[in-house]
C-alpha cells in the first residue's frame, strides 16, 4: 500500500474475483429455529460458521449435518465475545451475521458474493424486518473481514463504532444490498427474554451510558416485567444522556426513549406533548411519535390537528415503505390510524365520516367486531338524506 492508501481496506487481487461470503451465527438451544435459517443460507453464502455457546439440544448436530463449520465457545455473558469468535473462525472475504431465528432472502438464483463486487464498499445493509407484521428498515449485517471491524457490547452487540470510524478514515463506503432478513424471535410472549437481559442491561448502562440503546432496551425490559416505575426512571436517565450528548444528527433511539416516557406520561393522565416534541426533535419523521401526538391532540379536543397527522399516516404505502433506521407495526398505517381517526371524527360530531372510518377499519380487521358494529350504528343512524 502507498501512503495515500492509509486506512483503506485491502481488496483481493484480480478483477474477476467474486468475494467469498461466510455466514456467522452464535447459537444455544436453537433446534427449533436453526434448520430453516440454514436452509435460507444454502446456495447463497459460501461458508456457514456456527458458534455454539452451550446447547443441550440437537442444535450442534443440526449444524454439522448441514455442513456448517461448528465450534464451541463457553458462554461468558458477552454476546460480542461470541460474535468475534465466529469472525475469527470464518474464512470469507465478507461476513454476514445472522441469528438462528432469522431467515435470509434475496433475488432468485443470486448469491450474496455476486452482489458484493463493489471495491469501494466495506459494509452493506439488508432490509431487516424485526417482526412478522412490521415495516423493514436498513440494518448493517454485511461487512468485510477486516481486523478493525469487531463487535463491542456484552448485549446488543454492535459493529457500528468500527464502521463509523472507517467512514471517518475514508476507508470506503457502506452500500445497500438487495437482500433481506426476516426475524421471528419476537413473536409471542417475551417476558423470559426481558428477565434474561435485565442483568446485562443494568451492567451495560453503567459501563457504556452514552449508548442510548441500552437505556431504551432497559426501559422496555423493565416495562415488560411489570416494573414500570423503574422503567420510567430508565427513560429519564436515557433522555438525560441524550441531552448531555448534544446530538447533531437524527437519533431514532433518543426519539424512542422519549416516546416510551411520553406513553407512560399519558397513561398517568398528564400531557405527553412536551415529550413528543422533544422526541420529534431527535427524529422528525418518527411515525410512532406522530401517532402518539395525534392521540394526545384528540385527548385535548384538537381534532383537526389530529386528523391532519392521521391522514399522513394513512397515506404511507406500507408495501414499499422502508425507513433507514426504524421499524413500525404495519397497523400504525392502517387499522390503528383509522380507529383513532374514527374516534376523532365522532368526538367532533362528524358521525357519518366516523362511520366510514370504522367501516374501513373493519375491512382491514374483520376479526374486530366492534368496528363493524360501530360503523353500522353510525352509518345507519345518519339516515338516507346524508351523503
Amino acid at each position: 500500500m502507498g501512503s495515500g492508501d492509509k486506512g483503506k481496506i485491502p481488496r483481493p487481487v484480480g478483477v474477476s474475483h467474486r468475494p467469498q461470503v461466510s455466514a456467522i451465527l452464535i447459537v444455544r438451544d436453537e433446534e427449533w429455529f436453526l434448520p430453516d435459517c440454514l436452509a435460507s443460507l444454502t446456495g447463497v453464502v459460501d461458508e456457514i460458521v456456527v458458534v455454539d455457546t452451550g446447547s443441550r439440544d440437537a442444535t450442534k448436530a443440526i449444524a454439522v449435518a448441514a455442513g456448517a463449520k461448528t465450534l464451541d465457545f463457553p458462554w461468558i455473558d458477552d454476546f460480542a465475545a461470541a460474535r468475534n469468535a465466529a469472525i475469527d473462525a470464518a474464512s470469507g472475504d465478507w461476513l454476514l451475521y445472522i441469528d438462528a431465528d432469522e431467515r435470509l432472502s434475496g433475488p432468485q438464483g443470486l448469491s450474496l458474493g455476486e452482489t458484493l463486487a463493489d471495491a469501494t464498499a466495506f459494509a452493506a445493509t439488508v432490509r431487516f424486518r424485526p417482526r412478522l407484521r412490521a415495516t423493514p428498515y436498513r440494518e448493517h449485517r454485511l461487512f468485510r473481514k477486516d481486523p478493525r471491524i469487531r463487535f463491542v457490547g456484552a448485549i446488543h452487540e454492535t459493529i457500528m463504532p468500527a464502521l463509523h470510524a472507517l467512514v471517518e478514515e475514508g476507508a470506503g463506503r457502506i452500500v445497500e444490498s438487495r437482500f433481506a432478513i426476516q426475524h421471528l424471535g419476537y413473536e409471542g410472549e417475551l417476558s423470559h427474554k426481558h428477565r434474561r437481559n435485565l442483568p446485562m442491561l443494568q451492567t451495560m448502562v453503567k459501563r457504556w451510558p452514552e449508548r442510548l440503546y441500552y437505556w431504551c432496551d432497559l426501559a422496555q425490559a423493565l416495562k415488560g416485567t411489570g416494573r414500570n416505575d423503574e422503567a420510567i426512571a430508565a427513560c429519564r436517565d436515557g433522555l438525560e444522556a441524550a441531552r448531555v450528548l448534544r446530538l447533531t444528527r437524527p437519533d431514532p433511539v433518543a426519539a424512542l426513549i422519549a416516546q416510551t416516557l411520553a406513553e407512560f406520561t399519558r397513561e398517568r393522565g398528564e400531557d405527553p406533548l412536551p415529550l413528543v416534541a422533544e422526541g420529534l426533535a431527535y427524529y422528525p419523521e418518527h411515525w410512532g411519535l406522530r401517532f402518539l401526538e395525534a392521540r394526545a391532540l384528540v385527548d385535548a379536543s384538537r381534532f383537526d390537528d389530529a386528523l391532519a397527522i392521521l391522514d399522513l399516516l394513512l397515506a404511507v404505502d406500507v408495501a414499499s415503505y422502508c425507513d433507514p433506521h426504524v421499524s413500525y407495526d404495519e397497523r400504525l398505517f392502517g387499522v390503528d390510524a383509522l380507529e383513532l381517526k374514527a374516534v376523532a371524527l365522532l368526538r367532533a360530531g362528524r358521525r357519518l365520516e366516523a362511520g366510514r372510518a370504522f367501516a374501513q377499519a373493519s375491512a382491514l380487521a374483520p376479526e374486530t367486531l366492534s368496528y363493524r358494529v360501530r360503523a353500522q350504528a353510525l352509518l345507519g343512524a345518519a339516515g338516507p338524506n346524508q351523503s
